[in-house]
């Protein structure tokens, strides 16, 4: 069923061992069966479906409602989706499993308010209300985690009942036994993000989740306060003030977001605070209007402070961080002091502070420094100083392109064909972007996608055709399963060893990702990601390392097919950055906070076992000194 299943079931004998497997005597393999036919995402198996959410094991069933709604895609797959799962609904008597039919229909893509009203009748009689007696953990659980979904798009289409919001405020704050803790405290998240996307937060709602012992909801209780809500002002400053950095970062961007405008002072206090997340978010907000004298001064100290403002790699100790930041920052509120400044940043030996460097010269129009950044030896240099030309319009840009356009990096040919295509020398420009067509479809990179795209796409606008020889895609192949190695990992850790940081353990899962965990696996065994760079940082969002070239579009090919599932996307868990279906390239990401929005788009493979709070501390352009493949410690 692996190896079918690897192959998208592309032939009727491929889909029949899945069917056949539906019937198996061992649930577990039912289980392999009903998850292998959702992943295909194809609306005409919905029927084969049926069945197994009748299944006389829990686990089946619940993996049905699952793929159900994996499988429901266009409004027909939509609407077949949604009568079975509310059929279901009205029958299921086991709580996990009418709860993961619950969370399958909230999250169900309509398009009318008839069928979101429907759908959020039977998800929310289960909410605590004032007759409730009797809470069942497992099925409000389910309930708050597809009336969170639904929140996200019902405010296009409808609005959630007030019965409804009451229901889930009482649910934000249930308390019960402490064997049900963790439930407890998703249930409690789930229902302040449903508060929060749907407008339902009020002011002793604010006051009572920045209250919580848990700081997942007191962070999402700052989401909230992006609200229009009288008194928020003074849950904010709250916030700000809080004992976790997450809830301070998120208490900072609301600020910013809400009240910067009549105050920057909390944000010169940020600027000094203990988490470097908060402090560079601190040091870019105060460029987003912060003129005063003070701001403009703390961000020159910054930038002074970098010392002679050259160091040999871009490692933690180097602290090239708060003064690129500033760079730009003072660019934007005080730009004849950072024009002064910005010269030793163009010549920094870290290739992140002259990329930081080309930003600043955007803002500045500083388009000297701008030429000579776009012929720097790292293409992500190259990469930013291209698109400050581009940003405004200097005839160099198309030169700078025309050069790119001969580079190995993927994310540098997408911004030069892009700046190519409104050319007007088309004699020059037409075939150089078919040479560099050529050129990349010859390497036979799966990873290439976007960069040919990219091209195509110049050449369309152009009105030039596409080398006849070059195909539209060049497809990965479904790989081998090697059953005993895929067992083998669900007692093994990767040991990553983050340089100037310290060691975090991945545990990880190979019954519900068996290829994505053993080609990461594989690769981390073999070296790959020793060397490389956690290049993307987000707080409280996710971290993304393991690109070659240090960006989204540089990866290691041919593409890995996704293995989307059950798991959601909680803190701490890691998945597979993709850019469309079928296209992880081996990067990863871990979630810094709970992202329920990625779930059922991306795969997990693992999660952190030891360690979190060092990829909390992880800042752009750490390095991975290696990963050890290693059985965990009993």
């Amino acid at each position: 069923m692996l190896v079918a299943e690897d192959a998208r079931a592309q032939t009727e004998a491929d889909l029949a061992t899945l069917r056949q497997g539906l019937t198996n005597l061992d649930p577990s393999l039912r289980r392999q069966a009903v998850r292998a036919i959702g992943r295909l995402e194809r609306p005409d198996l919905i029927p084969t479906l049926t069945r197994s959410l009748a299944d006389a094991n829990v686990d089946v069933r619940i993996e049905a409602a699952n793929a159900v709604g994996q499988s429901a895609k266009g409004d027909k797959g939509v609407a077949d989706a949604k009568t079975r799962l509310m059929l279901r609904a009205k029958v299921e008597k086991e709580p996990l499993a009418w709860g993961a039919v619950a969370a399958t229909l909230g999250r169900l893509p309509y398009s009318s308010a008839a069928d979101i009203d429907e759908v959020e009748g039977i998800i929310a009689r289960v909410l605590p209300g004032p007759s409730s007696t009797t809470i069942q953990i497992d099925a409000l659980l389910g309930a708050t985690e597809g009336l969170e979904a639904l929140a996200r798009q019902v405010g296009k289409i409808s609005k959630l009942k007030d019965t409804t919001l009451t229901g889930l405020r009482a649910a934000s704050t249930l308390e019960g036994r402490a064997q049900d803790a963790d439930k407890l405290a998703r249930i409690r998240r789930f229902a302040t993000l449903a508060l929060a996307a749907s407008g339902g937060i009020t002011r002793p709602g604010l006051e009572a989740g920045i209250a919580q012992r848990d700081a997942e909801v007191r962070r999402v209780t700052m989401v909230a306060a992006r609200a229009r809500i009288d008194g928020r002002e003074a849950v904010i400053t709250r916030g700000l003030g809080d004992s976790n950095a997450q809830v301070r970062y998120e208490a900072l961007q609301t600020w910013g977001r809400e009240f910067q405008k009549t105050s920057c002072e909390p944000i010169l206090t940020a600027v000094r605070d203990a988490d470097a997340h908060v402090a560079l978010l601190a040091i870019d907000l105060l460029g987003n209007g912060c003129s005063g004298p003070e701001s403009v001064r703390t961000l020159q100290s910054l930038i002074a402070g970098d010392g002679s403002g050259r160091t040999a790699a871009p490692t933690p100790a180097s602290g090239w961080h708060r003064a690129a930041h500033a760079m730009v920052a003072l660019a934007r509120v005080a730009p004849a002091e950072a024009r002064k400044m910005l010269p030793r940043h163009v010549r920094h030996d870290t290739w992140q502070v002259r990329m930081y460097a080309a930003r600043a010269a955007s803002e500045l129009a500083a388009f000297d420094e701008l030429e000579q950044l776009s012929r720097d030896a790292h293409d992500n240099v190259r990469e930013a100083a291209l698109g400050g030309l581009v940003t405004h319009k200097r005839p160099e840009a198309t030169r700078v392109a025309l050069d790119a356009l001969t580079r190995p990096d993927y994310q540098l040919l997408i911004t030069a064909a892009r700046a190519l295509a409104p050319a007007t020398n088309k004699d020059a420009v037409v075939p150089a972007l078919q040479q560099a067509l050529r050129r990349v479809t010859g390497e036979g990179r799966d990873t290439s996608r976007d960069a040919r795209n990219a091209i195509r796409e110049a050449l369309a606008t152009l009105g030039a055709p596409e080398p006849a020889e070059t195909p539209t895609a060049l497809g990965g192949t479904a790989q081998t399963m090697p059953m005993a190695r895929i067992d083998a990992l669900a007692t093994t850790l990767l040991r990553f060893r983050i340089a100037g940081r310290g060691v975090f353990d991945l545990r990880l899962m190979p019954q519900e990702a068996p290829v994505t965990s053993l080609h990461v696996a594989t690769l981390a065994g073999e070296g790959y990601y020793n060397g490389l760079t956690f290049h993307r940082v987000v707080p409280n969002f996710v971290i993304q390392g393991g690109s070659p070239g240090a960006n989204e579009y540089v990866g290691q090919g041919p593409f890995m097919r996704d293995e989307v599932g059950l798991v959601s996307h909680r803190r701490g868990t890691v998945g597979i950055s993709t850019r469309g279906r079928d296209t992880g390239d081996a990067q990863i990401f871990i979630n810094l906070v709970d992202s329920p929005r990625l779930d059922h788009t991306y795969t997990v493979f693992a999660e952190v076992a030891r360690g979190m709070e060092v990829v909390d501390a992880i800042l752009e352009g750490d390095v991975i000194e290696r990963v050890e493949v290693i059985a965990p410690v009993s």
